[in-house]
């Protein structure tokens, strides 16, 4: 009796989970489509939505019922159903990896000049603009970029411009920055023993393109690749021959990878 007892509880217990993951089609002869659980009634046909609510048709609006597994409608629901920001304010927040060749170290007498790139660079900008329509957005944006060889901290300030291809929850797009960067920090913590030591920025470009992902609420994932070139000096003298003035000066080259957030 108790082996044929649990036979029963799993004889039923199957059936409920073949329930729970299959999902009915109603087709209308409107043309709509209508996903969530179906009773066909005596003068009725009831469909139970995903979010509670029920919807009933006479059977003459009805064209068809059909069942599929519930995986294969999430997957489809994933694909087709997604929030899609066509047109207003957008903000964009990105955490940045950049990488370049350590610069050589060409040093002059009075002057130094290098014009290769950094080794590992730390970023998070973020830009606030507007999308124009589809296909164009237009911003501004500020960041922080860390560069660890030289311990040196840039605050960029730049526009951007950001075009996608597609409309589709996975679309490619191409982005151009272009600013200028201050540097406000470097390896030098205090300087005590100099008679002038000035930090100066420079011109800051970035483009490259990746892939922005939608989902079903207005934020959207944005990942990219890009190329970025930024420049910075430093001149100083030591109080021990003020009449000497070196003249540091760098180039970055490096490429940048960035995961962002859109709304």
């Amino acid at each position: 009796m108790r082996v044929l007892t649990t036979f029963v509880l799993l004889i039923l217990a199957c059936g409920a989970f073949a329930q729970n993951t299959t999902r009915d089609i109603l087709y209308l002869h409107n043309g709509s489509i209508l996903y969530g659980k179906a009773a066909t009634l005596t003068d009725k046909v009831q469909l139970r939505m995903t979010d509670g609510s029920q919807l009933v048709f006479a059977p003459g609006h009805v064209d068809s019922i059909r069942q599929e597994p519930m995986r294969r409608s999430v997957l489809r629901d994933f694909r087709t159903h997604y929030y899609r920001h066509d047109r207003g304010y957008r903000n964009i927040t990105e955490f940045q990896l950049s990488y370049g060749t350590k610069p050589a170290d060409n040093t002059y007498y009075y002057y130094y000049y290098s014009d290769k790139t950094d080794d590992i660079g730390l970023s998070i900008h973020t830009i606030n603009g507007y999308q124009i329509w589809p296909y164009l957005f237009v911003g501004a944006g500020v960041g922080v970029d860390r560069l660890t060889n030289y311990r040196q901290t840039f605050i960029p300030v730049y526009g951007r411009l950001c075009s996608e291809f597609l409309k589709k929850r996975v679309t490619p797009y191409v982005y151009a920055d272009g600013g200028y960067a201050w540097m406000v920090a470097d390896n030098v913590s205090s300087t005590e023993g100099y008679s002038s030591y000035h930090r100066e920025g420079g011109v800051y470009v970035t483009a490259g393109g990746g892939v922005r992902i939608y989902t079903k609420s207005r934020a959207s994932v944005m990942i990219s690749a890009g190329y970025r070139r930024m420049y910075s000096r430093v001149r100083y003298a030591y109080e021990y021959d003020a009449s000497t003035t070196y003249d540091m000066r760098r180039t970055y080259q490096r490429m940048v990878l960035s995961v962002g957030v859109s709304f």
